[in-house]
């Protein structure tokens, strides 16, 4: 092919050339790549770069060769990327870009063949110290990210980068590397979502190794391309990337003060946001959930806890019927553990439980009473359940449930609030029990348990189950 004098003849021997490739035989592949033929073909395409048009049928030809070529193992296809890797796309991308720019006169059959090419590269795993001219391959692709190219070539240049960013050899050039993290960033505010996904997927696998974490929370410019991401304008394949980064993130315990802190509240405001959505599949809004379960420890709560909003949303999401409702309740109990009287959101922590108690899932209600008997376990919060409108009698309907371990440990709760009101009022704990017990209002609950009709939720429709102890003689 490379010796023939007329367009004709090197036509007619790259159709020949074209079938014989066309098999399955992954053994036959790897020893034409091993022979040369690659570097073959991309020599003609190299010749053919100034004749784009001239030459269409050739490059077609060419392109449908290196498709069937690419049909080897993985381990020649790494080898072939390390040699001949850079060559392939450099041209690929001139192609794309000459056929995008001359509009419908481009060949758009040119611009598919040659994307394909370049995905099927892009699953090379190699260490890019062994590919060949890598720095021009590097200088290249951030060059059309912030060059003047149009939007198929920017997209392919970050999805190379991105599949590079895969290798953990590479994630920290990309982390420190001043140009990369431009690149980065223009993509994370670029208009064509393709573009913007690939970008987070940078993003998120950076954060999947943990040498990378702490390095990330601790670069202002890396978490706010995260939360950029995460907004609900983005599409959900880009929100999954960055809610994935901000999960990975939030394992180091050193991470969780940081992400919390993050200009004001940020990063949790973004967590509500996803996880309230109804615009967003399910299971995303039950991951940003979790991060917010995992952000949440002794060091963190308070501030997560008086969040606006937050206690709220988790206790609305825990009365939902689905998946999400127990991720919410368990959430909830946590921050029941580490919140307490002296914070400003334990009366919102309270109502919550209180909105909690009135969910239809049993383990909703597994998690209350535990988030329940969490508080119990402090004098000075006890003393603001006793206070607290409402609450009494959500104790006490969850003491007569069906389910032997949320009844236990409601009575245990109950018995508890009791002792410090017997306490109080110098009266025996089985007065204040009977009192509690046949109050008109838990007789209310009670009715409405045994007859299974909705409940409100509404925090202020709890009020007129408020059982006042002060009442007691």
């Amino acid at each position: 092919m490379t010796r023939s004098k007329y367009d004709n003849d090197r036509l007619q021997k790259l159709l020949t050339a074209a079938r014989a490739f066309d098999h399955t035989d992954t053994k036959t592949h790897n020893r034409d790549i091993q022979d040369g033929a690659v570097v073959i073909v991309c020599s003609i395409l190299h010749s053919c770069s100034p004749f784009f048009v001239a030459r269409a049928k050739e490059i077609q030809l060419c392109l449908t060769i290196l498709l069937r070529l690419y049909r080897c193992s993985e381990e020649r296809l790494c080898a072939s990327f390390c040699t001949d890797g850079t060559n392939l796309i450099l041209i690929f991308l001139e192609l794309i870009e000459v056929n995008y720019r001359l509009g419908k006169k481009g060949d758009a059959q040119h611009i598919v063949l040659a994307q394909r090419v370049i995905d099927i590269l892009c699953k090379a795993r190699v260490p890019l110290s062994m590919v060949k001219r890598q720095e021009e391959l590097i200088s290249s692709l951030v060059g059309n990210v912030h060059g003047a190219t149009g939007r198929f070539v920017m997209h392919l240049s970050m999805k190379i980068l991105a599949s590079l960013s895969e290798h953990h050899v590479h994630n920290r050039v990309i982390l420190f590397d001043a140009d990369l993290l431009d690149t980065v960033l223009v993509g994370s505010t670029h208009t064509y979502s393709p573009v913007k996904e690939e970008s987070a997927r940078i993003i998120m696998n950076l954060a999947l190794e943990d040498k990378n974490k702490a390095d990330l929370v601790n670069n202002q410019r890396w978490m706010d391309a995260t939360l950029a991401f995460a907004r609900v304008s983005c599409t959900v394949s880009i929100k999954t990337c960055a809610i994935q980064a901000l999960r990975c993130m939030a394992t180091i315990p050193e991470n969780k003060i940081i992400m919390v802190q993050h200009k004001n509240g940020a990063v949790v405001e973004t967590l509500i946001q996803v996880a309230s959505s109804r615009l967003v599949p399910s299971q995303l809004s039950i991951n940003a959930t979790k991060v917010l379960s995992s952000l949440t420890c002794q060091a963190t709560a308070s501030q997560i806890g008086h969040h606006p909003g937050l206690l709220i949303t988790l206790s609305s999401l825990a009365c939902r019927e689905d998946n999400h409702a127990v991720v919410a309740a368990m959430t909830v109990k946590k921050l029941a553990t580490h919140v307490h009287s002296d914070g400003l959101s334990h009366k919102v922590l309270l109502q919550a439980l209180i909105t909690m108690s009135y969910s239809r899932s049993l383990e909703v209600l597994k998690w209350t009473v535990r988030g329940l008997l969490e508080q119990a376990s402090f004098p000075q919060d006890r003393v603001k359940m006793i206070g607290h409108k409402g609450l009494a009698a959500s104790i006490t309907a969850l003491s007569m449930n069906e389910n032997e371990f949320v009844m236990t440990h409601a009575r245990e709760v109950l018995s508890v609030l009791a002792t410090d009101v017997a306490t109080a009022r110098n009266v025996r704990v089985e007065k204040v029990l009977q009192r509690v017990s046949a109050a008109k209002e838990c007789q209310d609950v009670l009715d409405l348990c045994r007859k299974k009709q909705p409940r409100c939720y509404s925090p202020s429709s709890l009020e007129e189950f408020h059982f006042d102890f002060s009442e007691m003689e």
